[in-house]
């Protein structure tokens, strides 16, 4: 019998050939090191946390950051249900770090393991367990690195890095509220898998608040233990009524401030985007999704404007990335040009012939997006001028450098 295994095997086997291989980066400002996740091996399914040292004059050094074997100390990894559907509406199959935080410096990490939280010094390798409410989901550093916000049971909490401090922050009013949660059709249907975002500075939150009570339950019996009970799931088939989701911007004293629109017209909450650029912005989805919003808050008052609205007689795309800022303040957007998805800055488109999918990143350099060009099938990234190339307003694909 021969040794070679067949591509469906090994394709189950790799998870469609992703173990082993780098995601989730981040790069220091000051390109001292890159933070990213992978695996040891390519039929390995336990994610580490790496890190990638880029001294000045010296070839780069890899090192392991965190392993979760060593920091579970050999037991099997617990994870909670929330969590469980967590990963599978975003298509997480693998096991140990499936996400993570840094603060703005990523000079260090947190992040959930085996619904524990964790914290991870970067530059010198040593984590720490910290006394957090089990089970942790979701928890993210704010930018200054001072403390770690993270969700439990539907609660939004907060503490300190140094595990003290730990406190609610938004704590649920109902059996079917949760704070800081991403609903099912966020997860499911529009890539969002967030439920809160820090301010840049680090003092305030924009959180999501949401109440299932009106939405349909389901009952699935599990065959594999046809001696339990089925469980009850919240779902919102077509046609039935949603979730109901509202934000507000919460203090890291606890004051809150709600954030207020046309929840009635627009009742989806799409994306959300906190920089030093500008203001918090929404984008939020009417139902049927042909209408779009791109809101602004103000963090005083949680008074919103409408700084973009969008409309199509079939379909509006979600384009993962924006709204955003640039760093000098102009929004930066997509918007339908005959056949093509383009990049605006303010009101000036930056791409043309290109298909944008979606937008990386958005820095001084301009704007990286993942985008099409003469073939559908082809996907590469894209460096986007954040200032047209020519004067027409635009810049071709040959103005936009392929990385």
């Amino acid at each position: 019998m021969s040794d070679v295994q067949s591509f469906p095997r090994q394709s189950a086997r790799t998870q469609r050939f992703t173990l082993g291989t780098p995601r989730s980066y981040t790069i220091a400002p000051d390109r001292s090191r890159v933070v990213f996740l992978r695996s040891k091996g390519g039929t390995d399914r336990v994610n580490c946390l790496w890190t990638l040292d880029l001294p000045a004059g010296a070839e780069p050094q890899e090192r392991l950051t965190a392993d979760p074997e060593a920091l579970l100390h050999g037991d099997a990894e617990q994870l909670s249900a929330t969590e469980r559907a967590r990963r599978e509406r975003a298509r997480q199959g693998g096991a140990g770090l499936v996400d993570y935080s840094t603060d703005k410096a990523v000079t260090q990490a947190a992040y959930a393991l085996s619904s524990r939280l964790f914290r991870t010094d970067l530059r010198s390798g040593e984590s720490a367990e910290l006394p957090a409410q089990v089970p942790v989901l979701d928890p993210r550093l704010d930018p200054t690195g001072g403390r770690i916000a993270y969700v439990n049971d539907g609660t939004l909490r907060l503490i300190e890095v140094d595990g003290t401090g730990d406190r609610a922050l938004a704590e649920p009013d109902g059996p079917d509220v949760t704070w800081g949660l991403a609903e099912f059709v966020a997860g499911e249907e529009m890539d969002r898998h967030r439920g809160y975002w820090w301010s840049p500075d680090g003092e305030q939150l924009l959180v999501a608040r949401v109440d299932n009570a009106p939405v349909q339950r389901w009952y699935i019996a599990d065959p594999e233990h046809p001696e339990r009970p089925p469980a009850e799931q919240a779902y919102p088939a077509a046609g039935t009524p949603n979730a109901t989701v509202t934000a507000a911007l919460i203090g890291i004293d606890g004051a809150r401030i709600e954030i207020r629109w046309d929840t009635d017209s627009f009742p989806y909450l799409a994306a959300a985007h906190w920089s030093a650029g500008g203001p918090p912005l929404l984008l939020v989805q009417s139902r049927d999704q042909r209408q779009a919003q791109v809101l602004s808050v103000d963090p005083g008052s949680g008074l919103t404007r409408v700084e973009r609205s969008d409309a199509d007689p079939c379909w509006l795309d979600l384009i993962s990335g924006v709204p955003c800022w640039t760093p000098d303040g102009r929004l930066v957007h997509t918007e339908i040009a005959g056949d093509e998805t383009r990049l605006v800055v303010g009101d000036t488109p930056v791409t043309e012939g290109l298909q944008v999918r979606a937008v990386i990143s958005v820095d001084e350099d301009g704007a990286l997006v993942r985008a099409s060009a003469d073939d559908p099938t082809q996907v590469d990234i894209y460096l986007a001028p954040l200032t047209p190339a020519d004067a027409s307003g635009q810049s071709s694909p040959s103005s936009c450098r392929t990385s």
